[in-house]
């Protein structure tokens, strides 16, 4: 008969004992550990969520980016003014209208009296009913044909005649096809191949991409006054507007780079984004002026004095409103701050005023800093990890004060840089039709090209006239006046 086990000894015990100790200790490490990293990833989810209901009503998207999902409910920042959707009261609109010296005149008369069916062949007319219809002819090209004509001198020796001095070759295209091939290219965003298609089908010209290539090449080398021009005017302008936007050349993230003014547009394209690529472009250093951007910070040391887009952080602070985790009372509070100053100013602008009244601008003034201070307060910074997108947006609002009320001492100076928004806007038109550009020559072809059809239409010139010009040899330049 087996005898029983004997009891475990102390020392046993006390070492299972330690054994269990370690246990329940890396186990709790564990749930500590596992615990902070579920806040974690709930902070992440919640980020995450909020990019996925952003869009352009909430954040620096283009509308473009929206994509085809279905709009969100728009969050009107204005109050409602009780006048109609649809065209203004008294303004006449837009519609084809007669002209009064048609190139054609067809007349047409009755056969038959319309009552009792009388023969009206011989009747003579008492008045009638004018209809026209527009429309376009055949579109062929003109060719003009020129014969250098030779002589014989006493001498013996044979001289022809002197070329005029845009027919450089035996067969060449004119101003008015050059003209067309940049204004398609640059303006309407047609690639090489589309462009020398459209030309042939348009205006039955046999186009090759290598004509294309050559007659942007021609037209940047002529424009090359013309941009030097722009960049003295942008240097000395009070006030101008800056902005830059990704785009893809020769299969690579470069940078277009836009500064602009009501009058006067420049592109340039960069493999960089910051002061170095700015430095480079040899606009920027030489501003004095105000200069209105976003709030990248490498446009801070530029110019005499900044300010910041109020139309950007309008859509910043509609992203807080919209989302819960934390109060979001102080973002809307900044809205009806930003947007009452910014009626404010336009109200006195078109009174006359060059300034706001002293207890207008304080109680403004005053407003924005509360709003600010609430702000920082309803979302806490514990002092480790990366601080909110509310908080960061706070403490900017704060720390960036001047820049963002600008606008409201400086009348000069607009609320929003949609004016460099929209030279920009049209550019992400061109990557989305064209692509990418295949080569940084040809992007920067296509820049200064755009520079100057943006700056013609800006001054109220028709962009295929001043493309003409420009291969005429006599490019629009800038008036003195400007």
């Amino acid at each position: 008969m087996t005898s029983p086990p004997l009891p475990p000894s102390y020392e046993e015990l006390a070492a299972l004992v330690g054994q269990l100790k370690l246990l329940v200790s890396a186990q709790a490490a564990t749930i500590e550990r596992l615990e902070a990293r579920i806040v974690e990833q709930e902070a992440e989810i919640a980020e995450l969520k909020r990019r996925l209901t952003t869009d352009s009503h909430n954040s620096p998207k283009p509308p473009s980016g929206d994509g085809l999902r279905k709009k969100p409910t728009p969050m009107s920042l204005r109050k409602a003014t009780g006048r109609k959707p649809g065209r203004a009261e008294g303004d006449r609109g837009s519609r084809l209208e007669l002209v009064a010296d048609p190139d054609v005149t067809v007349d047409h008369h009755p056969a038959a009296c319309g009552d009792c069916g009388d023969d009206l062949s011989g009747a003579v007319s008492t008045g009638y009913r004018a209809r026209q219809v527009f429309d376009l002819p055949e579109i062929r090209p003109q060719v003009t044909e020129h014969r250098l004509q030779q002589a014989v001198c006493d001498c013996g020796h044979t001289t022809s005649a002197t070329a005029p001095h845009q027919v450089t070759a035996q067969v060449v295209y004119r101003v008015g096809v050059r003209a067309v091939i940049a204004y398609l290219s640059a303006y309407q965003h047609l690639p090489a191949k589309r462009l020398a298609e459209a030309m042939e089908n348009l205006f039955a010209l046999p186009i090759s991409t290598g004509t294309v290539l050559s007659v942007l090449g021609r037209a940047h080398e002529h424009l090359a006054d013309f941009e030097e021009q722009v960049k003295e005017h942008l240097s000395a302008t009070p006030v101008a507007h800056a902005d830059e936007s990704g785009v893809r050349v020769a299969g690579k993230l470069h940078w277009l780079h836009v500064m602009c003014t009501h009058l006067v547009t420049y592109y340039g394209i960069q493999a960089k984004r910051g002061r170095e690529a700015m430095d480079d472009l040899g606009v920027l250093p030489a501003f004095t002026g105000t200069l209105v951007t976003d709030a990248l910070a490498s446009y801070t040391i530029y110019g005499n004095a900044q300010a910041l887009c109020g139309a950007h952080v309008l859509r910043e602070l509609i992203a807080v409103t919209e989302d819960t985790r934390r109060d979001p009372a102080w973002a809307q509070s900044m809205i009806d701050v930003l947007l009452k100053a910014k009626d404010a100013v336009a109200h006195a602008v078109a009174g006359g005023h060059d300034a706001l009244p002293a207890g207008v601008l304080a109680d403004l003034q005053g407003r924005y800093r509360q709003a600010t201070l609430c702000g920082i307060a309803a979302n806490p910074y514990p002092g480790t990890g990366p601080r909110s997108k509310a908080r960061a947006l706070a403490e900017q609002l704060r720390d960036r004060t001047e820049e963002y009320q600008r606008y409201m001492v400086d009348f000069t100076v607009p609320f929003d840089n949609n004016a460099a928004e929209r030279d920009l806007r049209m550019i992400k038109v061109q990557q989305k039709i064209s692509g990418s550009w295949r080569t940084l020559t040809g992007a920067r072809r296509f820049a200064r090209i755009r520079s100057y059809i943006s700056t013609v239409r800006k001054h109220g010139i028709n962009p295929l006239t001043a493309l003409r010009d420009l291969f005429a040899g006599r490019p629009w330049m800038l008036p003195a006046t400007t």
